[in-house]
């Protein structure tokens, strides 16, 4: 369970990069506004970060609030299913303070700045799974032939 959880956050990292490279690409090529792009990339594709933008869409539009304010409140509802450690929190925080508030040149700018950290993330969650991964599954696999040795 612990290596799976090791590499889910692994894959939720890549698949936050590469939303925010859509976004980019949404915002800088396609010129739409932030809403736009967000509600653009929440339809029909599967994957956590594409319900996360549905909801800050909605939160944005229901609740008549910010983007940025949007942004923080779908995080809170996302923080106990994302497996992904403080470090990457903070990132995504200050994704949703920034966005909206440039230009588009400023956000394209601002959106590869933060895919680079995000990748320096993704070398960081590689080297914690391959050094736990073995581990984890070791400690399974002789906790449950201790369970057994005990049980007979």
């Amino acid at each position: 369970m612990l290596s799976r959880r090791l590499t889910e956050r692994l894959e939720l990292i890549r698949e936050i990069q590469s939303f925010l490279m859509e976004l980019g690409n949404e915002i800088h090529y396609m010129g739409r506004p932030l809403g736009q792009a967000l509600l653009s990339l929440s339809k029909d594709k599967p994957g956590e970060m594409a319900q996360f933008s549905k909801e800050v869409c909605a939160f944005h539009h229901e609740q008549d609030i910010t983007i940025e304010a949007a942004w923080q409140k779908s995080l809170e509802m996302f923080r106990d299913q994302w497996p992904i450690h403080a470090e990457e929190w903070a990132l995504l925080l200050s994704v949703g303070e920034v966005l909206g508030k440039t230009d588009k040149a400023g956000q394209n700018a601002f959106i590869l700045m933060m895919r680079d950290k995000f990748s320096v993330q993704e070398k960081k969650a590689e080297e914690e799974r391959a050094r736990k991964e073995k581990l984890y599954k070791s400690l399974g696999a002789l906790g449950g032939l201790a369970l057994v040795l005990v049980l007979i």
